[in-house]
């Protein structure tokens, strides 16, 4: 059960990362986040029905890990350290990445899960429990939001 776990986690383990910064705009709160979120999705592995869910899963208790800690902390620190957190990423992925920090913690999310972790509309808005159409309408808003930001707009 363990290697399963492993094997699984390594193949996710950037994209889980991504999806706490996107929220907290925070790389260490962000590790915390995915370290306690690794550690009780571990905990409860055997209560995984359906294998095949298992990035779903995850990444939706990373991102309610994530809001929890939100809802502890009611601020959080700009992310300043881009570059040290993806440094084995392209130049050109890096500055999309750092503009990606710099939206709208409300709309970053929607990109991270759907340009990063190749989710697609309807389980991006499963795994948000929005509707397919919020979920289109809000990542169009963000990547309106994301091309100003590209173009240095903001």
């Amino acid at each position: 059960m363990r290697a399963l776990f492993e094997q699984e986690y390594k193949k996710i383990e950037k994209s889980l990362f991504l999806v706490a910064i996107g929220y907290l705009h925070n790389t260490e709160d962000a590790k915390d986040v995915v370290q306690e979120a690794v550690l009780s999705a571990y905990q409860n592995f055997s209560k995984l029905k359906q294998p095949e869910y298992f990035k779903t899963w995850m990444t939706r208790i990373v991102i309610n890990k994530s809001k929890d800690f939100l809802k502890k902390q009611r601020y959080t620190e700009e992310l300043t350290d881009t570059l040290h957190t993806f440094y084995d990423m392209p130049t050109a992925d890096l500055e999309i990445m750092d503009a990606v920090c710099r939206l709208n913690p409300k709309n970053s999310i929607y990109i991270t899960l759907r340009f990063y972790n190749d989710m697609t509309y309807k389980e991006t808005a499963q795994l948000l429990k929005q509707p397919v159409s919020t979920v289109k309408y809000r990542t169009q808003l963000a990547m309106e939001e994301l091309k100003k930001l590209l173009e240095g707009g903001f």
